[in-house]
């Protein structure tokens, strides 16, 4: 591909990338500019699919439901199992769907009709080889399963076994062979605590850009485009917390182990 080609698709791609900020920050008409810009440069199918169904989807928020079901249509006869690129409301997310089974229907019509699709008559299906249990199946199974009375109680289990289980575990589990210390399972703990309200916050702020666009008034737009983004704000604090959190439990653990082994290797010697 010549070398202007290749910039022209990144182009593409800057271009859709401008749209879809537009659309969240509500400027579906500046949106739409930039989706039609970069439909006239040249780009290959898989952009053309993107374009049409962002197009869809802003027209669909503005009201241009005839124009947007062109466009919805003219994607689904490119890939048919595409899906919607973006969080849209229930209204447009129907709409897509009712325009994905008209094109299912007139894509089944014309295999129908074709002469060359096969009858059922044709198909056929390929018998099942099932085995018998070899040898090596009864062995591994018999590895699996948990011993019994008569091959004896092991170590770990003995009633000393218990004691010693119980005193390892107030240290820490282990991991693969590794000991985790508590200070990792307890940042651990606040990651995922911190994840999960950062995910509530996040679903929140789709919540409020929902109600933004469905609000009547200008004054109550902007009010829930204000607390969406106070919310997307706490969400992203929230994630890095817990990423954070996450890293420093990674950390603690390969530290402390380490920590330990040296320490071992020092009183063998």
């Amino acid at each position: 591909m010549p070398l202007s080609a290749h910039g022209a698709e990144g182009e593409v791609q800057r271009q859709i990338t401008e749209a879809i900020r537009l659309y969240e920050d509500l400027e579906y008409e500046r949106a739409l500019e930039r989706l039609k810009h970069a439909s006239r440069l040249p780009h290959g199918p898989d952009e053309a699919v993107s374009l049409s169904l962002l197009r869809g989807i802003v027209q669909a928020d503005m009201g241009r439901w005839e124009a947007a079901r062109k466009d919805f249509r003219e994607a689904l006869q490119r890939q048919l199992d595409i899906q919607l690129p973006l969080h849209v409301s229930p209204k447009v997310s129907r709409e897509f769907e009712t325009q994905r089974t008209k094109v299912r229907a007139s894509v089944a019509g014309r295999r129908a009709d074709s002469p060359t699709a096969p009858t059922a008559a044709a198909v056929e299906v390929a018998p099942v080889d099932a085995k018998p249990p070899t040898k090596e199946t009864e062995v591994a199974v018999t590895h699996l399963m948990p011993p019994s009375k008569e091959d004896g109680v092991p170590e770990a289990w003995a009633p000393g076994g218990v004691e010693e289980e119980s005193a390892r575990a107030s240290q820490g589990v282990r991991v693969a062979g590794r000991r985790v210390p508590v200070v990792s399972w307890a940042l651990l703990g606040a990651g995922v605590a911190a994840g999960g309200v950062g995910t509530v916050f996040g679903l929140s702020s789709r919540s409020q850009i929902d109600d933004a666009r469905s609000a009547q008034l200008q004054e109550d737009l902007e009010s829930h485009h204000s607390r969406a983004q106070s919310s997307a704000q706490t969400a992203n604090i929230l994630f890095g917390a817990a990423t954070a959190a996450a890293v420093g439990a990674l950390a603690t653990w390969l530290l402390m182990d380490s920590s330990e082994a040296t320490v071992a290797e020092g009183g063998a010697r």
